[in-house]
């Protein structure tokens, strides 16, 4: 009996080893070259499918090709695909406009067709879902508005939205004008140690370190109310998180969920990364019956009118309890604390990337610095900071030069200039029949220099295309995809453009600037893009 036993649970055994065997041949080997067959009848093909690894060999090995053979642009070239998705442009000219590629066994159709695009970004039905993403991504990125999906994503803006009304933005536009002028301060003092000394002084400062710690500053104040010194703590952490984040996009894809010596340590940071945050949630917590949290109940809730206040007040035990009754909107700790992770890694770095930007497109068209910076002296006359009711008023009068670089900056230096969305259920995209599961893959500065859609001059730097608006400057009113399209897009837009809008206008008015000789135009794409080897400028004091 025993033996018979013994037998049976050996068949067992081998009939799960070969139904294990089956589904990941299955998975691995047949589906995709079955899927890859059903694209190519519909006129779809693309790079071959790698068993486990995808299209990702290939595409690493054009990718290194494209940063290692390729020298520095000159400064005046803004051309920078062919070193930032190589590719990309690679398989676009091999298949056309939309093909098929593979991130390891996940199909992936890539297209530069905007209207297909559109169709993807503009979808309110949940079709096309932000579910794909590499895990070391959503630790940086947080399981917040920005990447959860259906009943938590309409949650989680319900509570999100607010902190970037008019009244909020205004007072984030006062917080800017105070860390800027810190930051200019601090400029003065490097001028002024200059040994030539008087209007001829200058001082190289790279803009990268610069307006990343200004970014910072800025929104530590306004998510957490306070220069909070673990805020600096947890910069720190989300930095050291993006850099382990994009050496794992050129991973293969067995590797983003094994216990690797990266993802250990990613997982460790992500540990501490929490534990700060939830230390700034216990300190605002126990001194809400201060004094100094009563001032705040004045200006806002009970926990003050900040985001980390909003987001206390959906959580807090009180709102829990009458929730159901009530139909109020509720957070849990873990999801306060992904949501200060998402304000910071989105909104603190990509403010800095167009503020680095559109400061190098100034100093490579300095006609276009005197410009704006006239168009500064004028409307905002002595040491008065600009505010949102200026620039808004001025907005409805006329288009602000100022404003019109700041678009044109963003068309071609996106801050994120990939993204992707996932198909949870078999689709049509222009004709074209989707499976189940497949990424949807959108290049964002690829699309903002096709010439179909922003005419010949593309690739060059012209303010102008935005002197009727945003819906004007290309063929196709929705054409600028810096901060997406449709539902999901990025709800603190309008604070990214005014908190530039500001800090480029009080810089302008008090300095000038131009590219150092040390710089190299070799734009690199680290989950948002940025100068390969820093931004240094040379600053002069206007006021002498």
């Amino acid at each position: 009996m025993a033996v018979v036993v013994a037998v049976q649970q050996q068949l067992l055994v081998a009939l799960a080893v070969a139904a294990l065997l089956l589904v990941v041949w299955w998975r691995l080997a047949w589906r995709p070259r079955a899927v890859a067959r059903a694209f190519e009848r519909q006129g779809v093909r693309g790079p071959g499918y790698t068993f486990l690894a995808g299209s990702l060999p290939e595409a690493k090995r054009l990718l290194m090709a494209g940063r290692i053979g390729v020298p520095p642009l000159d400064a005046a070239c803004h051309d920078i695909m062919p070193i930032l998705l190589p590719q990309f442009l690679r398989w676009v000219a091999d298949y056309g406009r939309t093909f098929l590629f593979w991130i390891g066994p996940i199909p992936a159709v890539f297209s530069t067709d905007l209207q297909l695009i559109k169709q993807v970004l503009s979808d309110r039905t949940g079709l096309y879902q932000k579910d794909f993403m590499i895990p070391v991504l959503k630790f940086l990125f947080g399981n917040g508005v920005i990447l959860i999906n259906g009943d938590d994503w309409k949650r989680h803006r319900k509570v999100v939205l607010p902190a970037f009304n008019h009244e909020k933005i205004k007072s984030m536009s006062a917080v800017t004008a105070e860390v800027t002028k810190q930051m200019m301060q601090q400029w003065r003092e490097q001028i002024h140690q200059c040994e030539s000394g008087g209007k001829e002084a200058a001082a190289e400062v790279d803009m990268i370190h610069a307006f990343n710690d200004l970014t910072a500053k800025i929104n530590g104040r306004v998510a957490f109310g306070t220069s909070h010194e673990d805020v600096e703590e947890v910069i720190v952490l989300m930095r050291a998180m993006q850099k382990l984040a994009t050496a794992a996009t050129l991973d293969a894809p067995i590797l983003w969920y094994l216990p690797t010596r990266r993802n250990l340590h990613v997982r460790r940071l992500n540990k501490q990364l929490k534990n700060k945050i939830m230390s700034i949630m216990q300190a605002r917590l126990a001194s809400k019956d201060e004094a100094k949290c009563a001032a705040k109940v004045d200006r806002g809730g009970r926990y003050g009118d900040d985001l980390l206040g909003l987001m206390l007040e959906a959580w807090s035990p009180e709102r829990r309890q009458d929730a159901g009754s009530a139909g109020k909107t509720t957070l849990t700790t873990d999801e306060v604390i992904e949501e200060c992770k998402t304000f910071f890694a989105e909104g603190q770095e990509t403010t800095a990337s167009l503020l680095v930007w559109a400061m190098f497109l100034l100093s490579t068209h300095p006609q276009w610095q005197e410009k704006v910076r006239e168009e500064v002296l004028r409307e905002f006359p002595g040491d008065v900071a600009p505010n949102t009711d200026v620039l808004s008023r001025l907005k409805l009068v006329r288009r602000l030069q100022l404003h019109m670089v700041l678009l044109e900056t963003l068309r071609l230096y996106p801050p994120i200039v990939y993204i992707q969305r996932t198909a949870t259920t078999d689709a049509e995209l222009r004709g074209i029949r989707v499976p189940r599961g497949t990424a949807i893959s959108i290049p964002i500065g690829m699309l903002h220099r096709d010439r179909e859609v922003w005419g010949p001059d593309a690739d060059e730097f012209n303010p102008m295309r935005f002197e009727n608006g945003v819906s004007r400057a290309a063929r196709d009113p929705s054409a600028l995809l810096s901060f997406s399209l449709g539902p999901r897009v990025c709800a603190g837009q309008s604070f990214s453009i005014k908190e530039a809008q500001v800090v480029m206008a009080m810089i302008l008015r008090k300095f000038s600037f131009c590219l150092s000789p040390a710089y190299v135009h070799k734009p690199k794409f680290v989950v948002f893009l940025t100068p390969k080897s820093g931004m240094p400028l040379v600053l002069r004091n206007l006021d002498g």
